[in-house]
C-alpha cells in the first residue's frame, strides 16, 4: 500500500508539469470575462460507484459550491468545468483518490484556424486518502474545496 501511495504522490507531482495549466497569474487570466460554466464529471472508477462516489453526486455537489460561490452554472455554456477524479485501492485498504477540475475553454490554432478544440486553461488538483467508511465524506469535502479554489480565481479577474 506504501508503494501505491508514493506512486501516486509522484504522479500527481509531475501531472501539472505534463499539462502545464495551473492556478498562476496567466491561468486565472484565462477566466477573465467568462460569464458561466457547464459542469462535466467523468465517470469515476467502478468500485468508487458502488461506494457511491457516482457522477451525478460529485456533479451536484459541484454546481451547488460553484452557485454558492457566485458562478453562474449553465449547462449549456461553451466553457466547462471538468472534474476527474482517479483512484487507487490495494485490497481491503484505504483509497487514494486524485481529484482535478479544470476549465475547458475552446481554442482554434494559430497556424490553422479550421481546427477547434478545448483544452484546459485553468486546472487544480488534490490528493487524498480515505478509509471507505469516509469515502463519501472526505471526498465533498476535498471538492468543495477544488470548487473554492476555483471560484477564487474566478472572482480575482472578475470583481463584482
Amino acid at each position: 500500500m506504501r508503494s501505491t501511495i508514493l506512486f501516486s504522490l509522484a504522479l500527481l507531482a509531475f501531472s501539472p508539469a505534463i499539462r502545464g495549466t495551473g492556478d498562476g497569474p496567466l491561468d486565472r487570466g484565462t477566466l477573465r470575462g467568462l460569464k458561466a460554466v457547464g459542469v462535466i464529471v467523468d465517470p469515476p472508477d467502478p468500485p468508487l460507484d458502488s461506494e457511491g462516489l457516482t457522477a451525478d453526486v460529485l456533479r451536484r455537489q459541484l454546481e451547488g459550491r460553484l452557485r454558492h460561490g457566485g458562478i453562474n452554472v449553465d449547462p449549456g455554456a461553451v466553457e466547462f468545468l471538468g472534474l476527474r477524479v482517479s483512484s487507487v485501492r490495494t485490497r481491503k485498504g484505504p483509497y487514494t483518490l486524485c481529484l482535478s477540475i479544470g476549465v475547458y475553454q475552446p481554442v482554434s490554432l494559430t497556424r490553422d484556424k479550421e481546427i477547434h478544440t478545448a483544452t484546459p486553461t485553468w486546472q487544480a488538483d488534490t490528493l487524498m486518502v480515505a478509509q471507505p467508511k469516509l469515502l463519501m465524506q472526505s471526498s465533498t469535502t476535498a471538492l468543495d474545496q477544488l470548487a473554492d479554489q476555483f471560484v477564487a480565481a474566478w472572482r480575482s479577474v472578475n470583481p463584482q
